[in-house]
């Protein structure tokens, strides 16, 4: 798929991203996760320093979120309910929450579409807000929220991911940013 990227890209980025943190004067052996969520596949690298520790893949992605769940564009808030049971289970299958101090890259272009990101760090109560947008959407209320299911798919991925799993904040990870 377009999006979905093999585990030795998503390594070689964790990597980057690693050296970049160092660089701009982050501890070498901080903590820190990469979340990729690609097009039929979500990828989660863990670890300390330029090498994940864990990589992690599980069948989760936005076009399959959108395909399997979203018939509507906005969905409905009964798509949103069962695509949201499904990416719960999903979650809790990457076993424990983050440990305190982790940092949270995250790659994905549709990550673009929610908002023009003021800097590159979003804190979860932002990613609730988008959410929330979202949610008036359906009920018809006026707002602005990207066009697409996939849009959709990718904020509730990444509003559950963060939620199950206690991650405060998200650095979006620019790859032109980090290649070297």
């Amino acid at each position: 798929m377009f999006n979905d990227r093999s585990s030795a890209e998503l390594e070689s980025h964790f990597a980057a991203l690693a050296r970049s943190a160092a660089a701009g004067g982050s501890s070498a052996t901080a903590l820190a996760t990469l979340l990729h969520i690609g097009d039929e596949h979500l990828v989660v690298l863990s670890g300390s320093g330029a090498t994940p520790d864990t990589v992690r893949r599980i069948e989760l992605g936005r076009a399959r979120i959108a395909r399997d769940f979203f018939h509507h564009d906005p969905p409905t808030s009964r798509e949103i309910e069962r695509a949201i049971d499904f990416v719960e289970d999903e979650i809790m299958r990457l076993g424990k929450p983050a440990e305190d101090g982790t940092t949270l890259w995250v790659t994905g272009l549709d990550m673009r579409a929610w908002a023009a990101i003021p800097g590159r760090t979003v804190p979860i109560e932002t990613v609730e807000q988008w959410f929330q947008r979202l949610a008036a959407a359906l009920r018809g209320q006026p707002g602005s929220i990207p066009a697409g299911r996939e849009a959709a798919a990718t904020l509730l991925i990444l509003r559950e991911f963060m939620h199950h799993l206690g991650y405060p904040a998200i650095t979006v990870a620019d790859a032109a940013r980090t290649q070297d």
